[in-house]
């Protein structure tokens, strides 16, 4: 007991003699602070998880959106096979409405990847091709009351050609580069939240010492004070 009591007698001492003695209150607002630090570290970091999050669902989006032109791709094929058959003018009306349909998608692209200065170059590349394949089968159409053989035959060439590879590699192009790009996000968003996390650990640790710090001076200050009033 002699000797525990020894190393305590003399921690008081230092305190007692030291310049911290009169620093009671400032270590706990020293404290104070550095805890509201640390919860703003915090709030801050749930921001960070919630963009996290957006830009995953902003990702998912364009990637069902990029899958979704190679559908309409086809459906604006396969109206104009269906007029060339048939002649029903009806499939004509369909082809508009696939066509507008499949603009509207390619020109929602613009915003999507706005702040994507690749994926911008490769939209416009994507544009380009889908305008050659608009013309071509807009010629198709056209041509088709008055050489319905020679159409066919252009259709059949087209289709063992596989005429859109080029668009459904682009297509494939782009949503592996949208893949990617998320990946990174994701491990720059983890990262920074990883980091965060630390920073306020260790923020909350100093808080809690010189809270303790504080706390203790402040005891002992009142602990002296009581005693040379008993004196």
């Amino acid at each position: 007991m002699t000797m525990l009591a020894q190393p305590r007698s003399r921690l008081w001492d230092i305190l007692d003699a030291g310049t911290l003695r009169e620093m009671g209150l400032t270590l706990l607002i020293v404290s104070l602070v550095l805890f509201v630090s640390a919860m703003l570290l915090l709030g801050a970091n749930v921001s960070e998880l919630r963009q996290g999050y957006a830009r995953v669902q902003q990702s998912n989006g364009a990637l069902l959106e990029l899958a979704s032109v190679d559908t309409e791709i086809l459906r604006v094929e396969m109206t104009v096979r269906g007029y060339v058959l048939s002649g029903d003018p009806m499939y004509l009306t369909w082809k508009q409405m696939e066509t507008s349909a499949l603009q509207d998608r390619v020109a929602s692209f613009d915003s999507v990847f706005r702040d994507d200065p690749a994926q911008m170059a490769n939209v416009k590349t994507l544009k380009r091709l889908l305008n050659e394949h608009r013309v071509f089968f807009d010629d198709l159409s056209r041509r088709a009351p008055s050489d319905r053989a020679a159409v066919i035959a252009d259709i059949i060439a087209y289709s063992k050609r596989v005429g859109r590879r080029s668009i459904e590699d682009h297509l494939l192009t782009m949503r592996a580069n949208e893949m990617k790009s998320l990946a990174q996000q994701q491990l720059l968003a983890e990262t920074r939240v990883v980091n965060a996390y630390r920073n306020a650990i260790g923020i909350s640790a100093a808080a809690l010492l010189f809270a303790s710090l504080g706390f203790t001076l402040l005891l002992q200050d009142r602990r002296r004070s009581r005693r040379r009033n008993e004196r």
